[in-house]
């Protein structure tokens, strides 16, 4: 059998300078975009999926990509529930062309995702792995039971992170993870290198870049999924630990007071779910 798993999601707002809630997340079988929520806890003891996605506020209309991203995870997971033989789970290819062929007046509209899955587990076996994807500069977060320290899991795909990759490569080795997503860097360096964007002509607008892996999971553990709004104002170094006590709902509305009394003031949407494994 699988970890039982207790989960719970958080969208706000915030005081965005455009007025608009650009975030929408997927949260176990429905998709969100909500201006201020906090779900009910959910408990699972078998597959599940959540998602973040953040539209781009270079555009007043890239609320509508990241819906639709989370719109295209609803019918992609429910295709997988309906047949768990089917090869890919969740294959961001198939995001990619729903977000590429929104209608025109949605043009240059874009998003981002981050996305954790458990499958359902095979031959009774214990399934103690999720996968994990994402692009552009929505995260997932990694809290250890054993070390009791939040730790990022995903790369950004920004200009920063490339120009990592492009020294490292001069250096002839591979960039350490620990160089990627430095903070306190001048604005642009944080400009997205790759994205989720409305537009078909696909020569101009190929598939983005994108990051997949799978985590084994241990009792105790948790992961947080998180628009920029989230990790940009407070650094995970600042967000409390979790034990099998800890009231999700709580604990993600402490989350919330922090991003308001951090030095941005909440000057982003901010998503966030939470993930715990028991």
């Amino acid at each position: 059998m699988p970890l039982d798993t207790t989960l719970c999601a958080m969208t706000f707002q915030g005081n965005a300078s455009n007025g608009l809630q650009q975030d929408a997340f997927f949260f176990i079988d429905d998709y969100y975009q909500e201006t201020l929520g906090i779900t009910p806890i959910y408990h699972c003891d078998d597959a599940f999926c959540v998602a973040v996605s953040d539209g781009v506020s270079q555009s007043n209309v890239s609320q509508f990509a990241s819906l639709q991203v989370v719109k295209t995870i609803k019918t992609l997971w429910q295709s997988y529930l309906e047949n768990p033989n089917q090869s890919a789970v969740i294959d961001v290819a198939k995001i990619y062309e729903k977000i590429a062929t929104l209608p025109k007046r949605y043009y240059g509209a874009s998003a981002t995702l981050a996305l954790v899955y458990r499958a359902f587990a095979k031959d009774k076996q214990m399934n103690s792995s999720v996968v994990i994807k994402n692009i552009g500069d929505s995260r997932v977060y990694h809290f250890s039971q054993a070390t009791q320290n939040w730790q990022c899991l995903t790369r950004d795909h920004n200009l920063l992170n490339q120009l990592v990759d492009e020294q490292a490569a001069m250096e002839n080795r591979q960039a350490d993870f620990s160089e990627y997503n430095q903070d306190s860097m001048a604005s642009p360096m944080y400009a997205l290198t790759d994205c989720l964007t409305v537009d078909s002509d696909l020569d101009n607008n190929p598939m983005p870049a994108h990051d997949s892996q799978t985590l084994t999971v241990s009792s105790g553990d948790c992961l947080l999924l998180c628009t920029d709004g989230v990790h940009d104002l407070v650094p995970c170094g600042d967000w409390q630990g979790i034990d099998k006590d800890t009231d999700l709902q709580d604990w993600l509305k402490q989350l919330r007071k922090q991003i308001y009394a951090s030095d941005g003031q909440a000057y982003d949407n901010a998503t966030a779910i939470l993930v715990r494994f028991e």
